[in-house]
């Protein structure tokens, strides 16, 4: 009889601390999960059943190259979350190709501010959707070994793009003029990599300029020049550019005169450079890399410059 009344009652259940929680506070700690740890959070409690479903907004990111991530778990993330997607990485094959493009739809109606897609397949045998045209929110946008469509009928452009960054991008015939069209729509771009783009058509390109008014960054190496021109880069910091056939193609002079703001400039080329003339130039570092030796003239330019002198 004693010790029955020794005997406590049922313990009740734990209480919920994370539960407890206010809101924002436990969409700030969903939010820095994972998106698989995310979802998996639902099997804590009954409370935290797909409570990864309310938060304001999510990252999406599957890069693996190996491609481990199958397409349907894509969709049933989209499909299950309404709210916004502040990025999306996806490392594609040629099995989840055919599904980027409703992916694309989807996420130019939930706000997306970041998107970066690479191909795991051969380059240019995916055609990217028109629609990451018309994500107007982006702040970043990183394409890697697809096909570049024409711009939509009436471009919004990217008001707030702020890094676009395009390798092994296959542009239509006259892409150069789109090129000068999306860079002309991104007032914000600070940040500029074009890396092995390739133009279609066999007639000469047409001049085009590779301008903005905050670019801050530029980085060029293609194996043809396909007719761009510096100007108009009142912000630039720092441009590296693999120069390739550009040096005996034309008008060097005019080509450095191009840089006319930069601090920090680095040519690759394998051609023997002509006479630099550097007294117009705020220039602080020049590098140039000529296939066997690289040549850093930084102090050779704190002397020659504005002296009207040349560097040999």
């Amino acid at each position: 009889m004693a010790s029955s009344r020794r005997r406590g009652r049922p313990s009740e259940p734990a209480a919920d601390l994370l539960a407890s929680l206010p809101p924002p506070l436990l969409d700030a700690i969903l939010t820095r999960l994972d998106l698989r740890d995310a979802v998996r959070t639902s099997a804590l409690s009954r409370a935290w059943r797909r409570r990864w479903e309310e938060l304001p907004c999510i990252s999406l990111s599957f890069l693996d190259k190996r491609g481990g991530t199958p397409s349907a778990a894509v969709d049933r993330v989209l499909a299950s979350y309404p709210g916004h997607i502040s990025s999306f990485s996806f490392h594609f094959d040629k099995y989840s190709a055919g599904c980027v493009a409703d992916w694309l739809v989807a996420l130019c109606s939930r706000g997306v501010r970041s998107i970066s897609l690479q191909c795991s397949y051969y380059h240019y045998s995916f055609t990217l959707h028109s629609s990451v045209f018309l994500c107007t929110q982006l702040v970043y946008l990183e394409l890697n070994g697809c096909r570049v469509p024409p711009l939509p009928a009436g471009f919004p452009g990217f008001p707030v793009l702020e890094e676009l960054k395009l390798y092994a991008a296959q542009f239509p015939e006259k892409g150069e003029r789109q090129l000068e069209e999306i860079l002309g729509a991104s007032p914000s771009l600070n940040t500029l990599n074009l890396s092995y783009l390739y133009i279609c058509g066999d007639g000469p390109p047409s001049e085009w300029v590779i301008g903005g008014p905050n670019l801050r960054n530029l980085t060029i190496n293609l194996d043809k020049s396909y007719g761009w021109r510096i100007t108009d880069l009142p912000r630039l910091d720092e441009a590296t550019i693999d120069m390739e056939n550009y040096v005996s193609s034309g008008d060097f002079e005019g080509f450095i005169a191009g840089f006319d703001q930069v601090r920090k400039l680095i040519l690759h080329t394998c051609y023997p450079l002509p006479p630099i003339h550097f007294s117009s130039l705020p220039l602080t570092m020049l590098l140039i890399d000529n296939c066997d030796q690289s040549r850093d003239i930084t102090n050779e330019i704190e002397l020659y410059q504005g002296t009207g002198s040349e560097i040999e």
